[in-house]
């Protein structure tokens, strides 16, 4: 598993806590620091465990070279990747990797979510998979896609678990689409292999003003049609799918900055997942 991070002191001992709770036994975790300045150094330096492995950066690269640098980091056969502020629950990276182990033709292994405010606090529940749970083609998964304007159907990596030797073969995360880049990467896993959608809520996003999904900007959208466009053509989607997906993703781009989400007042995520 891989933590990369840049100015993340304020959530990151919060989310290493829920990694390093895993209760497997090879679990192996690498921190990238970004060349942190505001005391994530210090924070990782108050952990003393022989499972952590804490790299710090000599100088700030983009996000996309941090994230790609972290991954090369790791040893293991299965990866996850978790930012330096979202969660995962007790007992997941089991689950996922037992079907991975399960599974040879399966190559991503992704979980529902739940979103998260900055107190940790529940906003919405069991997100994402809507239709793609169960083993699901990647030809079928990249209808979904294009069927939602190129927005993530899948999830963000903290409910992801893939096969390292199959990010090797397709090239990585890839930063040419900032916005879209991890389900740009499901995508191309895809060709190796099918989706393992997971009924479960296994893992929390959070989201805050500082968090880098929050952007909303024309640049962003440009990316989601440029990324939209090139899963349709690559998996020859149907033109009426690509039509309504781009009726769907205006639709959802306008409104977006009227969203209203629910609250659980004083339901911490970590606290409504975990075990009694």
């Amino acid at each position: 598993m891989c933590i990369p991070t840049y100015q993340g002191a304020r959530f990151l001992g919060e989310t290493l806590n829920a990694v390093l709770a895993q209760d497997r036994d090879d679990l192996e975790v690498v921190v990238r620091d970004n060349a942190s300045t505001d005391g994530t150094a210090e924070l990782l330096r108050t952990y003393d465990d022989p499972r952590l492995q804490v790299i710090t950066a000599p100088e700030t690269v983009d996000l996309p070279t941090n994230w790609r640098k972290a991954v090369e980091a790791t040893t293991g056969d299965y990866v996850k990747l978790v930012c330096a502020d979202d969660l995962i629950a007790p007992g997941s990276l089991n689950q996922q990797a037992d079907l991975l182990d399960a599974h040879p033709d399966v190559a991503i292994v992704a979980s529902r979510r739940a979103l998260v405010d900055s107190d940790s606090r529940v906003l919405l529940r069991h997100m994402g998979l809507r239709g793609l749970t169960g083993v699901q083609t990647g030809s079928l998964v990249a209808r979904a896609i294009v069927r939602r304007g190129g927005i993530n159907p899948i999830g963000e990596p903290c409910g992801v678990l893939f096969r390292r030797s199959d990010y090797d073969a397709v090239g990585g995360f890839d930063g040419e689409r900032v916005h879209p880049m991890d389900v740009d990467l499901w995508v191309r896993l895809l060709r190796r292999g099918n989706l393992f959608g997971q009924h479960e809520e296994l893992a929390a996003f959070r989201t805050s003003q500082s968090a880098h999904s929050a952007a909303h900007s024309k640049d962003q959208y440009a990316e989601y049609v440029s990324f939209s466009r090139q899963v349709a053509a690559g998996w020859e989607v149907p033109l009426r799918e690509r039509a309504a997906g781009a009726v769907i993703r205006r639709a959802s781009w306008e409104a977006w900055p009227l969203r209203k989400r629910s609250t659980s007042p004083g339901a911490r995520w970590l606290d409504v997942v975990r075990p009694a």
